[in-house]
């Protein structure tokens, strides 16, 4: 009988000890980047990802960087379809969406309450810069127009109606007083074709470098590429986005620097997310770039360097506060929130 007893109790005890064992290391690090396992019980179990319209950029990098994100994390992603900026900054700031994408102008006014935004969108943070973004117009060889000024008379593309584009562009020609013949709304894919009918002179794009419709002109229709020139840097304090150069050779033919608006895109983030997991995002998704960028382009241009001057006019979240200063970052007063404790 004892040695029955014995054979019980050895199991038991051993037992015993893996779970003393467990519970004594409760408090060490797991792999997904430094983060106390008991500190995540606050986590939500998932996000919601605010994007674009279905095959835009917005919309591949979302998805990648969901996919990373719920692999590394084990966070539940669910990437949504959206109208775009405006819409996402709204979901975000009541609460309808955890995460959304947006371009920097938008985001500045509605934090602000100027511009387009009825009120202060004030429970956004932003997290991490995506890439730049160019305001430049194709031009037809009849339209004669050598820069922003030429195009005063002229029947001019401008995207989707009230797309980036289309606000800027149409802001930009009654504050430098050109008073362009016509506005046509539509899809890029729709330019080439008015153009080659001559039912529009120009079309214009708040795009990274390389746009698909702008160099398809280019080459069948000889078009030409245009800035906003000398009051670039005027303006973009002004609109508080920010200004940059399309180098020479960007587009074929173009032998020219070319002086114009920029606007950076960024993740943002409803301000009440709790402050280790927004840390994670952001580490996790600065340690996964090669990840990002082979399923978009656009991800090269992630870099904790471009934070201080990209997204800083929005304040940004305390995690992602966290992450920059650890990296050596030196960001500006307007990016530490009211709520933020230094």
């Amino acid at each position: 009988m004892k040695k029955h007893i014995k054979v019980i109790i050895l199991p038991l005890l051993l037992s015993l000890i893996l779970v003393l064992s467990a519970c004594g290391n409760s408090g060490t690090s797991d792999n997904s980047g430094g983060t106390d396992s008991s500190s995540k019980q606050n986590w939500p179990k998932g996000i919601s990802i605010s994007s674009a319209p279905l095959g835009g950029t917005f919309q591949v990098y979302a998805t990648a960087w969901g996919d990373v994100i719920s692999k590394k994390l084990g966070i539940a992603t669910n990437v949504e379809a959206t109208a775009g900026p405006i819409s996402n900054i709204q979901l975000v700031d009541r609460g309808d969406s955890d995460v959304g994408m947006v371009t920097m102008g938008p985001a500045y006014e509605a934090y602000n309450g100027i511009g387009w935004a009825d009120k202060k969108y004030e429970n956004i943070r932003t997290i991490f810069p995506m890439y730049v973004s160019y305001l430049h117009w194709f031009v037809s060889p009849s339209a004669n127009a050598g820069s922003v000024y030429d195009l005063d008379g002229k029947i001019i593309g401008t995207g989707a109606k009230g797309g980036t584009p289309d606000y800027y562009g149409q802001r930009l020609f009654k504050d430098l007083g050109i008073n362009v013949s016509r506005i046509v709304n539509g899809s890029f894919s729709e330019y080439s074709n008015l153009m080659a009918d001559g039912k529009i002179d120009a079309f214009g794009v708040f795009a990274p470098t390389g746009h698909p419709t702008g160099t398809e002109v280019i080459k069948t229709q000889n078009a030409k590429v245009i800035g906003v020139g000398e009051k670039s840097k005027e303006l973009a304090k002004q609109y508080g986005i920010t200004s940059g150069i399309i180098k020479a050779n960007s587009y074929e033919g173009q032998s020219e620097d070319i002086e114009t608006l920029t606007i950076w895109s960024a993740f943002i983030v409803k301000k009440d997310l709790p402050e280790d997991f927004v840390y994670e995002l952001v580490k996790t998704t600065f340690e996964s770039k090669p990840e990002l960028a082979k399923a978009v382009k656009q991800a090269e241009e992630l870099s904790v360097d471009v934070v201080p001057e990209s997204i800083t006019t929005v304040p940004l979240h305390p995690g992602a506060i966290k992450f920059y200063e650890e990296k050596g970052v030196k960001l500006p007063d307007s990016a530490y929130p009211p709520e933020y404790k230094k």
